[in-house]
């Protein structure tokens, strides 16, 4: 049986879409943390776990609210990407289980994503979105273009 891992080594188009996702967690990271950690260094808070611990509410929170509402965090805006729920709309009771990983953030996305690498299904998925009924996907459509043979072409090629 191929699973996400096998295609991680060969398919590039597989390969871009998990390069994206995790680019678009990065900036996640980096919308949320950077703000809370300056403004908590300057306050002069220095407990690691403050920040840690608080980090993670507030990332549950801003992903939670952004996909149950947008679809899409700013991280997934800027990669072009979406949460699609596969039956039914994406509901806050959706997006809040689906952002539950982000709470430990620091390992449980990394062991949630691999999860859903190794376990049969989709493997665009990460374990809890095989769990929830969600996926991530383009945010929008690919342009393909048609080159249509004029009559008087077709006998020229």
């Amino acid at each position: 049986m191929v699973n996400g891992l096998d295609l991680l080594g060969h398919n590039r188009t597989f390969q871009m879409h998990w390069a994206r996702r995790v680019a678009a967690f990065a900036i996640d990271l980096a919308a949320v943390f950077a703000p809370l950690w300056s403004t908590l260094y300057l306050d002069g808070i220095r407990r690691p776990e403050i920040y840690g611990i608080l980090g993670g509410v507030i990332l549950f929170v801003y992903s939670t609210v952004c996909e149950a509402v947008f679809r899409r965090t700013v991280g997934k805006l800027i990669a072009g990407l979406e949460v699609r729920s596969l039956d039914g709309p994406m509901t806050l009771a959706k997006a809040a289980v689906r952002s539950f990983p982000k709470l430990f953030w620091f390992a449980f996305p990394a062991i949630d994503t691999l999860a859903g690498l190794i376990v049969e299904g989709d493997p665009r998925q990460r374990w809890s979105d095989k769990v929830l009924g969600t996926t991530v996907a383009q945010s929008h459509l690919i342009h393909v273009r048609v080159h249509r043979l004029e009559p008087s072409d077709a006998g020229t090629r």
